[in-house]
């Protein structure tokens, strides 16, 4: 066994830097790999070097271990979901560990199941979405913020519009007072995203597909804005100013705090989870109270407001670059597929039973995404132009 070049292979797939070849020796080598100490203190050593979070006995990685070599995979119990790591090494170790053992999908009645390997994704791919979006003064003028320099960009009354970097907008107000108070919108498109930092210094992460409403200046004794699509909010404290998201008819009120608010016209739900600080939700003329870690779902239907505890790591996976599903039926999971990679989605079957959980990569092309969903197989996928058709 040639650990060196396994190590070599290892790290290129992990930064996928691979070729198709070089994928295709490192599966080879670990599937033909005599089971033996080394090789298995090999895969331990780079996963809990790579994947911190990972923390199992040694019990638990030897009967990981016997099941790899022996090119079978234990069931779990049926409550315990198991988890797609593709970030990093672990995506080699993963893809590395299906290709012998197989994988699990969480069914309609949450039972896990084993199931064997297909990749049928064909050629074609699709990059990720990046930083882009377009900036609407108070005058009606457009600013492509993609490709707009750095630096300054404009002024609204006294305040100043500055682009930091690839994929951030900071609005910086002037010393002298007065000046007319602007609306501006910054808006992302599907396969978008971007940062901004407002006049009171309130940061503000937009996902794909995705507008903010805001003034210039903030004056008064309030500090409004208007959200549609995804935000997540970092809130400069001011206690004699509160801060106002609006969504459709609910009201979001703090004075300082981080929060995120998903408002796809697509979902059914309105929701609000708090991570830091308080927060009150008004919808239908009740306000509901947010303390961290709960979210408010208000359902678009009847405006009810429903407090639940929130996955935090789930809700702002986005922001931090990665998808992350738990016991997530396809059909969502593919509305935040087709909202980032900006492609559309026809279903050829009918079932609604699939459920996932995994963490993924959002800056990873289409193919190698669907490819990691369709190792459960039980599901596949082809790739049409910008159209993903999902298979039975």
């Amino acid at each position: 066994m040639d650990q060196n070049r396994i190590r070599f292979l290892l790290k290129l797939y992990s930064d996928q830097l691979a070729t198709p070849k070089e994928v295709e020796e490192l599966f080879d080598l670990l599937k033909t790999a005599e089971p033996n100490d080394q090789l298995k203190k090999l895969f331990v050593e780079s996963v809990i070097h790579t994947e911190p979070e990972i923390v199992l006995p040694e019990e638990a990685w030897d009967t990981i271990w016997n099941n790899i070599s022996a090119g079978t995979f234990l069931q779990q119990e049926q409550k315990t979901p198991v988890m797609l790591r593709t970030r990093t090494f672990a995506a080699a170790v993963v893809a590395a560990i299906v290709g012998i053992a197989g994988f699990f999908i969480v069914h309609k009645k949450k039972q896990e199941i084993p199931v064997a390997v297909t990749r049928n994704i064909d050629k074609e791919d699709i990059r990720p979405g990046g930083n882009k979006a377009l900036l609407t003064l108070g005058d009606g003028t457009s600013i492509v913020l993609d490709t707009a320099q750095m630096g300054y960009l404009a002024s609204q009354s006294n305040t100043k519009i500055i682009k930091l970097n690839a994929g951030l907008l900071s609005y910086k107000n002037g010393k002298t007072p007065g000046g007319k108070i602007l609306m501006n919108t910054i808006t992302t498109p599907r396969g978008g995203q971007y940062e901004l930092e407002l006049e009171d210094g309130t940061r503000v992460w937009l996902n794909s597909a995705s507008s903010l409403v805001f003034p210039t200046s903030f004056t008064g004794k309030e500090r409004s804005v208007e959200l549609k699509g995804e935000g997540y909010f970092e809130v400069a404290r001011n206690v004699v100013k509160p801060f106002h998201v609006t969504v459709n008819n609910v009201d979001v009120r703090v004075l300082g705090t981080h929060f995120n608010i998903m408002s796809y016209g697509d979902e059914e739900n309105i929701n609000t989870t708090l991570l830091e600080g308080k927060v009150n939700v008004t919808a239908n003329s009740v306000t509901k109270s947010l303390v961290p870690g709960k979210e408010a779902i208000v359902n678009r239907a009847t405006n009810s407001i429903e407090i639940n505890k929130a996955n935090i790591d789930e809700v702002i996976a986005w922001k931090n670059g990665e998808f992350r599903f738990k016991n997530t039926g396809i059909r969502e999971l593919m509305r935040q597929v087709a909202r980032w990679y900006n492609v559309e989605v026809e279903y050829e079957t009918t079932t609604n039973g699939q459920y996932f959980t995994a963490s993924l990569p959002r800056m990873q092309n289409i193919a190698a995404l669907l490819e990691t969903l369709e190792l459960t197989g039980t599901i596949h996928f082809k790739i049409d132009n910008r159209k993903i058709i999902v298979l039975p």
